[in-house]
């Protein structure tokens, strides 16, 4: 029995609330049950039960899930582990079980087999590929680095490795789970063409993926992809380079950590061999687990642009949330590793990065204009830390550099704690005497963000409309925004909601389905309302967008773009009026 099937019978058989009531104390409140979390400590009731969704969330902790979410995080399992303990109450046989594991295995082994394959074709592509090796000696990369990292070439045509892993004897079922080939309606075609490619592989180093950065000069053609996740492989948790870096890092003390695959690739060429880099994705608590098998340091270094900013904000949540000890590097505007590397040289990169600074530095330096507010979000990222040394040394940094007394910082950081500890629900889904996690306004979701997506996860039916009209550059807060292209991606119809809800459940990762199923256990919209609110947001998030763009105007001084977004600004408040 396939995996996905398994779930669905055992939400078909067992009852989210029935098993919660075993192991805690639940009371009917609404449409809803409600009791003390046992994730957290906590006196006022904020773990919510929704028969309805087959779901949970607490407002307090913020943890979320489905049924197995629960058993996994309450029992302290696995994935299989949760899944067989589950199985095995509901009734299933456990023999339809084991036939499962032994078909997964068979499969992931069949994956493994793929990949290597694959690598060695891409490899052999890159001998014959003038085009790919020249732009290789470009970027500057040697004969050596190139075989280290495996870097390969795949063909400009439709399916030649489609064709070449048929003729190895692979089935058309185990390729489609490798995400090398698409399989669609129309027919099936090679997910990589024309790419200069970077394989990806796990700690045992076995190949497991791949990351393709395009050669042609299309446009409307990304310039980087990666394989989809499958069973041998999540983006998420792996770090490119991390085989090859793994023993420096030991050696060194610390991680660093790059954002691109040349960045890593120039670092280890440069000899900065404990150097990897996310899978052209966010850092996400998954790369710092994997990390932290090695050292609990890390250097971050991100390119010195507002993007770049904003992501080394986002990291430290992350680093502080795990205990992590971290620095950070900011080049230049419109530099990255790479680019400084192959510039300035080696010498100079390490001059350069022995000035990082830590994350209290760095944020006063970015945000000082804002001190206090800086000041504040600083104590929440000290709050998240479970490292009670850490906690105390943070706090010391942070009061010589910010002028502030300890103890009025130590003070301040207690109300923090104290106020997330409250958990009395207000009208609006968070807690009376509690606050949301302070953050900084350039990623900070609007309260439109969150009702607009609110509509479209409890109102599928409008999900088509809000999609065609929603401005994606306007959403700042990068969780509600990925959420959306979820949304998009989502192939099931609307007019199921329990169908188109599972779905969306399935493909999020743990940080959105927590948003999820925090907005699914609250209030319903108004229903009666819902086209207004939704005109109200859609022109709120648009209005923003474009004050943002006017300020950036006037400070350019660029006359007619400015003269130019004001009327816009204008005639969309006239059309609101």
């Amino acid at each position: 029995m396939k995996h996905d099937n398994l779930i669905e019978e055992i939400k078909a058989r067992i009852d989210i609330v029935e098993l919660i009531t075993e192991h805690l104390d639940l009371k009917r409140a609404g449409q809803n049950f409600k009791g003390l979390c046992p994730f957290h400590a906590e006196k006022t009731p904020s773990f919510m039960v929704s028969p309805s969704k087959q779901i949970f969330h607490c407002f307090g902790c913020n943890k979320g899930g489905d049924i197995l979410a629960f058993i996994m995080n309450y029992e302290n399992m696995t994935f299989q582990e949760a899944l067989s303990y589950l199985s095995n109450r509901a009734g299933l046989k456990t023999e339809d079980f084991g036939k499962g594991q032994e078909i997964n295995k068979s499969l992931k082994e069949s994956l493994y087999a793929i990949q290597k394959e694959a690598l060695n074709y891409f490899k052999n592509n890159l001998k014959t590929s003038k085009q790919a090796l020249s732009y290789l000696n470009e970027r500057g990369l040697k004969p050596e680095i190139i075989e280290m990292f495996s870097l390969g070439f795949s063909k400009n045509e439709k399916d030649a490795l489609l064709s070449h892993l048929r003729k190895q004897g692979f089935s058309a079922e185990h390729i489609k789970a490798s995400g090398l080939v698409y399989f669609g309606e129309s027919g099936s075609h090679d997910f990589f063409r024309d790419r200069l490619m970077f394989p990806i592989f796990d700690l045992q180093g076995k190949v497991v993926a791949f990351g393709g950065r395009t050669l042609s000069s299309l446009k409307n053609v990304p310039k980087y992809i990666n394989s989809p996740d499958s069973a041998i492989f999540k983006k998420g948790e792996l770090s490119y380079g991390l085989n090859i870096a793994k023993n420096f890092i030991t050696q060194k003390g610390y991680s660093i950590i790059v954002e691109g695959y040349f960045d890593a690739i120039i670092c280890h060429q440069n000899g900065f061999g404990n150097a990897v880099a996310p899978l052209g994705t966010a850092l996400t608590v998954g790369h710092l687990k994997k990390l932290k098998r090695f050292s609990s340091k890390v250097l971050l270094i991100f390119d010195g642009d507002s993007a770049g900013i904003s992501a080394a904000r986002r990291a430290l949540e992350i680093v502080y949330s795990e205990g992590i000890t971290a620095k950070v590097v900011m080049l230049s505007e419109g530099e990255d590793p790479d680019t400084f590397l192959r510039q300035h040289g080696e010498e100079k990169f390490r001059k350069y990065i022995a000035g990082a600074v830590s994350p209290v530095q760095f944020l006063l330096r970015v945000y000082g204009r804002n001190k206090l507010d800086t000041v504040r979000y600083i104590l929440h990222l000290i709050s998240l830390s479970p490292d009670k040394l850490q906690k105390d040394e943070t706090i010391r940094e942070l009061s010589e550099c910010s002028k502030i007394h300890e103890m009025t910082l130590r003070d301040e950081l207690k109300n923090i704690s104290r106020k997330f500890s409250k958990t009395s629900r207000t009208a609006d889904g968070y807690h009376e005497g509690s606050q949301k996690p302070v953050s900084l306004n350039v990623s900070a979701p609007s309260k439109e963000e969150e009702i607009l997506l609110h509509i479209a996860i409890l109102m599928p039916e409008k999900t088509p409309s809000i999609l065609s009209r929603l401005d994606m550059t306007g959403i700042e807060n990068h969780i509600v925004k990925g959420l959306f292209e979820k949304l998009k991606n989502l192939k099931v119809s609307v007019a199921d909601k329990n169908l188109f809800f599972e779905k969306l459940l399935n493909a999020c990762n743990d940080e959105e389905q927590k948003l999820i199923t925090g907005f699914s256990i609250k209030s319903e919209i108004d229903e009666d309302n819902a086209d207004k609110i939704m005109e109200d947001c859609l022109r709120m998030i648009s209005t923003r967008r474009l004050e943002k763009q006017i300020k950036l105007a006037g400070e350019m001084g660029d006359e007619k773009l400015l003269h130019s977004l004001i009327t816009e600004k204008n005639r969309m408040l006239q059309k609101a009026s």
